[in-house]
């Protein structure tokens, strides 16, 4: 009889680098690693370098190929930050967990572009409709500090002036000389008694401040991990007792990563708590003095590390991160969201947070609003802003990417067909 047949040749891929292995390069530390869909479609559909960096976090020490084929470019070459990205903003709210009718404390935002970004994004989102039907009006309050003074703001950024002003028509307050690690004593009486909790406390970069502008280094990291646990205490008082989350932008590269910032915040210090008594009037001493006895008795920390997000500063214009009293900004590729929340309302079970969210969210409840956690509970689904960073999502990037090259070659290649 005649020889079988051979087999049909494989389908063409639509990225010949797929049939190589690329299993033999390092992965960053993927434990609790979520990204927006935004950024994850940036990266595979637009093939974004800057995007495929934030995500994989490539460099030398993991992926020493990938880096040599495909160098890093700067964050303002995606397509995203390119395009009018303002008139996009409305589109990505609630990627990093902030909603329209939640009450918002930003610390240490240092020229305010954070709060700035955040304000847009929550002012410009459409008013929110429940279930019959009706309009509802919603007015998030957000709150926006520094630890500097107004005039040493204005010294440092010239143009600071042109943010305060855009914050004022958005009507977000604004503070000056308040101390992260101190809110009881430094945040305005005004907003401690007109605010009754709230649902997102947000420090970006938190470091002591060094003159020489090498702030997170080693030689600080004891101060800096200090700086951090005093200002999670301070958190108690002031988050909602049932959606409150600390935020915290961070670095994940080396010397950054030592810190150990998931481990740090949900450390316990009684004694710190009951030291704080003494500085309290009669009526916030008797509930300072109940907690620190519940402190006593269970001694863990009430938070918990729910995750962290890729930082797409795209999706949050026009923020810039900057060193401390400094107008130059920082490579944060590597950068991520570290998420926190209250332990009882994590060990919940999801379905019932989220029902509990729309419940509140449709007008019944407007002075306690709940809303769903950032990171998902529960495990992921399609309806998430975010979803988690694998091995595979990461080998589909690398694989694109190297794929296509250097943004050298891939310029090259355009030229060569508009000539042609």
């Amino acid at each position: 009889p005649p020889p079988p047949p051979p087999p049909p040749p494989p389908p063409p891929s639509l990225h010949p680098y797929t049939q190589q292995n690329t299993s033999t390069q390092n992965y960053r530390n993927l434990s609790k690693l979520y990204a927006c869909r935004d950024t994850f479609v940036c990266a595979t559909r637009h093939a974004c370098i800057p995007c495929s960096y934030k995500i994989g976090t490539f460099d030398v020490a993991l992926d020493t190929e990938f880096t040599r084929s495909v160098p890093n470019i700067r964050p303002e070459m995606c397509k995203r930050m390119q395009d009018n990205s303002t008139l996009m903003m409305s589109s990505y709210s609630g990627y990093y967990g902030y909603m329209k009718g939640m009450n918002i404390l930003t610390v240490g935002d240092g020229d305010f572009s954070f709060s700035l970004a955040l304000a847009r994004v929550l002012l410009n989102q459409p008013t929110a409709k429940s279930k019959i039907g009706k309009e509802k009006n919603i007015e998030p309050c957000l709150v926006a500090t520094s630890y500097e003074s107004f005039d040493t703001l204005h010294r440092v950024y010239p143009e600071i002036q042109k943010t305060l002003d855009e914050l004022e028509k958005l009507n977000v307050q604004v503070c000056f000389n308040v101390d992260a690690t101190d809110l009881l004593g430094t945040l305005p009486t005004s907003i401690q008694t007109g605010v009754s909790s709230f649902h997102r406390i947000v420090w970006n970069f938190p470091c002591t401040a060094i003159a020489d502008g090498q702030d997170g280094q080693n030689q600080q990291m004891q101060d800096n991990q200090i700086l951090v646990k005093k200002f999670v205490k301070q958190c108690k008082r002031f988050l909602h007792p049932i959606s409150g989350e600390i935020h915290f932008m961070h670095k994940t590269k080396p010397p950054y990563d030592q810190w150990k910032l998931e481990e740090i915040v949900v450390q316990e210090e009684e004694v710190v708590v009951v030291e704080e008594v003494e500085h309290l009037d009669d009526k916030d001493d008797n509930h300072l003095c109940d907690e620190a006895k519940k402190s006593d008795d269970c001694p863990s920390c009430p938070f918990v590390y729910m995750g962290r997000i890729v930082f797409d500063r795209c999706l949050l214009l026009p923020y810039i991160p900057r060193k401390a009293l400094d107008k130059k900004s920082f490579p944060c590729h590597d950068a991520c969201l570290f998420v926190f929340g209250w332990k009882d309302t994590v060990s919940k079970n999801s379905k019932e947070i989220k029902r509990n969210a729309t419940y509140n969210n449709t007008g019944r409840d407007v002075d306690h609003p709940i809303f769903p956690s950032t990171i998902p509970l529960g495990g992921p689904s399609q309806d998430d802003a975010v979803l988690p960073v694998t091995k595979q999502i990461i080998d589909e990037i690398r694989v694109i990417q190297m794929t296509l090259g250097s943004y050298k070659e891939r310029k090259s290649r355009q030229s060569q067909v508009v000539c042609s």
